[in-house]
């Protein structure tokens, strides 16, 4: 996806102020459908290039943001039934958070701007939360990727899933990362905060202070996620119902708007491309 600036040099200097400058959108083909929906993708970078650090970090951001959307943006706006917000891994192992929010009374083009002032909300909830509490969503998750099977088919299925990742990976890269959820949990392994598998990653774990977890939580959403960054790359997706389809028929042809196959296909031939490889991928040294 482009940044702001990629974006006006593709469409001109009409989208040099959108928060989010490429807009994707369709109509829903139900002619009873009701609703209308929007996702917000704000993408982060490539997994490879995240590595283990950046995928843990992108994932306790998630981790937190999940309820702070749906605590906003469902039980107290009530915009709508669905409301989530996670992390998606796109084409292209492009990683980052999405949002996506569908509402029969509230108009795509409102929702996403709902999204963007909970965005800014959910900044200043990360900021205003202590380290501490910030450890203890990262232990949460690290007690996730470290709970130990418990029957022999879940086992079978954990490592049979680590070989059949590398299938596509050529002969260099062919050795399977049994240890991968290990040392994702290793990133977000804070100080002081106790894991219910300690001996097992207690060796060679990276321990970091609860205050630098916070510090790159962040950096991380001041560099890929706020609306203010250079570096943002965003996308929205807007659906619309089938009586506000003259809503999605005014967009057509406006710079920024994606209205078919071919607005995307034309856009596409202007991006740049990141690496493929999964993050948990050792290259060579």
């Amino acid at each position: 996806m482009p940044t702001r600036a990629e974006a006006t040099r593709i469409f001109g200097q009409d989208v040099k102020d959108a928060k989010i400058p490429l807009v994707l959108e369709e109509v829903a083909h139900s002619e009873s459908e009701e609703n209308h929906a929007v996702e917000v993708i704000l993408q982060v970078g490539s997994e490879h290039e995240l590595g283990y650090e950046g995928i843990g970090i992108l994932e306790l951001i998630g981790q937190i943001a999940y309820n702070s959307a749906y605590n906003q943006l469902r039980t107290k706006e009530q915009l709508g039934y669905i409301v989530s917000c996670f992390t998606r891994k796109t084409a292209g192992s492009a990683v980052g958070l999405s949002v996506i929010v569908q509402s029969s009374t509230t108009k795509p083009i409102e929702l996403e701007e709902r999204v963007e002032a909970w965005l800014e909300t959910f900044r200043q909830e990360l900021a205003d939360m202590s380290p501490n509490d910030l450890a203890n969503e990262a232990a949460a998750i690290v007690a996730q990727l470290l709970e130990r099977n418990m029957k022999l088919g879940d086992e079978i299925a954990t490592a049979w899933g680590s070989v059949v990742s590398t299938s596509t990976q050529g002969s260099f890269y062919s050795k399977p990362a049994f240890d991968r959820h290990r040392l994702l949990a290793d990133v977000l392994t804070v100080e002081g905060v106790i894991t219910e598998d300690e001996e097992s990653c207690v060796e060679k774990k990276p321990i970091k202070s609860a205050s630098n977890l916070k510090k790159e939580v962040l950096k991380m959403f001041d560099n890929h996620i706020a609306a203010s960054s250079d570096k943002r790359r965003a996308i929205v997706v807007r659906v619309y119902s089938k009586k506000a389809e003259d809503d999605y028929k005014h967009n057509i042809g406006r710079a920024g708007y994606l209205s078919s196959f071919e607005d995307v296909r034309q856009v596409k031939q202007f991006l740049s491309v990141w690496p493929t490889a999964p993050y948990w991928l050792k290259t060579k040294e």
